[in-house]
C-alpha cells in the first residue's frame, strides 16, 4: 500500500471522527427549556388570584332587617290556604324556614312552612274543637291591625332589627301582637302591639 492511499485512509478516519464529534456537540447545542422546579406548582395548578369577597356558606342565609321576610312568607302561606288570614309567622333553623300559621274561614288553623319563597311542608290542619275555633275567630274579629300592618309597626319601633316572630294574642284580656325582634349585636326585642289601635304597648330587651 502507498503513502496515498494510507494518508487517504487516514484522512477518512479522522473525517469520521470528525463528524461524530459535530454531531455530539450538535446533540447538546440547544439546551432544553426549563422546566418546573420540583415542588413548583405547574401553571394549571396555580390558584385563581384573590378577588376580595367570600361566598356565604351553603345552608346559611342572611337576616334583612325589617319585616320584609315575614311578609312575603306569609303571604306564600295565605295562598296556599285561600281566604285563611295569618296568625302567626316564626323563623325556624337560622332563617332558613318560616313556620306560617294561617286561620281558614271556619277557624280552622293550619300550619305552612315556607322556604325561599316556596311551601316545602303543608297545609297542615291543626285538631281543633269548636270552643278552640270560636276564640281563634273572635280574637282575629277583635283584631284590626293585620299581620302586615303589626309587622310595620314592630319594625319602625327596633329599626335596625329584623323581625324573626310575630303571632297574635291575648294579654290582659286585650288581643295584642307579639312580636321578637333580632338586632346585629345578637340581642332579642320583645315588641308587643295593641292589635285594635295600633300603639306599641310593650318594648324591652331580653338577650
Amino acid at each position: 500500500m502507498n503513502k496515498s492511499i494510507i494518508g487517504a485512509l487516514v484522512g477518512a478516519a479522522v473525517l469520521a471522527a470528525g463528524c461524530g464529534a459535530v454531531r455530539e456537540v450538535g446533540q447538546f447545542a440547544v439546551e432544553p427549556t426549563p422546566g418546573p422546579t420540583m415542588g413548583s406548582p405547574s401553571p394549571s395548578m396555580e390558584s385563581p388570584p384573590a378577588t376580595g369577597t367570600m361566598s356565604p356558606s351553603p345552608g346559611t342565609t342572611s337576616m334583612q332587617p325589617g319585616a320584609g321576610e315575614l311578609k312575603d312568607a306569609a303571604k306564600v302561606a295565605m295562598a296556599a290556604v285561600p281566604g285563611s288570614k295569618v296568625v302567626s309567622v316564626e323563623s325556624q333553623e337560622n332563617g332558613m324556614v318560616w313556620e306560617v300559621k294561617v286561620v281558614g274561614s271556619d277557624g280552622t288553623e293550619h300550619q305552612v312552612d315556607v322556604q325561599s319563597g316556596k311551601v316545602v311542608k303543608g297545609p297542615t290542619a291543626e285538631q281543633m274543637d269548636e270552643q278552640e275555633k270560636a276564640e281563634m275567630q273572635t280574637r282575629i274579629t277583635e283584631a284590626k291591625l293585620d299581620y302586615a300592618q303589626a309587622a310595620d309597626k314592630v319594625a319602625a319601633s327596633v329599626p335596625e332589627g329584623h323581625v324573626a316572630e310575630l303571632k297574635l294574642d291575648t294579654e290582659n284580656d286585650k288581643t295584642v301582637w307579639q312580636s321578637d325582634v333580632m338586632t346585629p349585636d345578637g340581642t332579642k326585642h320583645e315588641v308587643m302591639v295593641d292589635a285594635a289601635t295600633g300603639e306599641v304597648t310593650k318594648k324591652n330587651a331580653t338577650s
